[in-house]
Formats: structure tokens, sequence, C-alpha cells
């Protein structure tokens, strides 16, 4: 039966303020990470998570 390549994923579940989710898709999409047409949170995560994107802080929390 042909269809969609499963994937071995894990599924993560955070609680955000309420724009968080837009603007976490908004950044993947500009990096390129992108599913179904939008950004992807997961793959966002994915390349933080194995270096290939570093995250630096700003100065606005100081």
């Amino acid at each position: 039966m042909a269809g969609r390549k499963k994937l071995t994923r894990t599924s993560l579940h955070a609680r955000v303020a309420p724009n968080t989710t837009d603007k976490l898709k908004e950044i993947a999409e500009a990096f390129g990470y992108t599913y179904d047409g939008e950004g992807s949170t997961g793959q966002l995560l994915d390349a933080i998570a194995e270096g290939k994107l570093l995250l630096l802080p700003s100065n606005q929390h100081k």
C-alpha cells in the first residue's frame, strides 16, 4: 500500500503564549523548514537540538 512515509517521531506538547505558535511557524518558514505549505515547528526544533541553528540571547531580557 502506497502512502506517506512513516517517520520515527515523538510528540511534544508545550503551553505557550497565544501568538507563539504563529511566530515559531514564521521563523521556521524563514529558515526553510516547511511542511504542508507552512512553517514546521518540529523541523525548527530538530535543527536547534542538532546544532544546525544557534540561539543567541537578546539584550531585551536584561
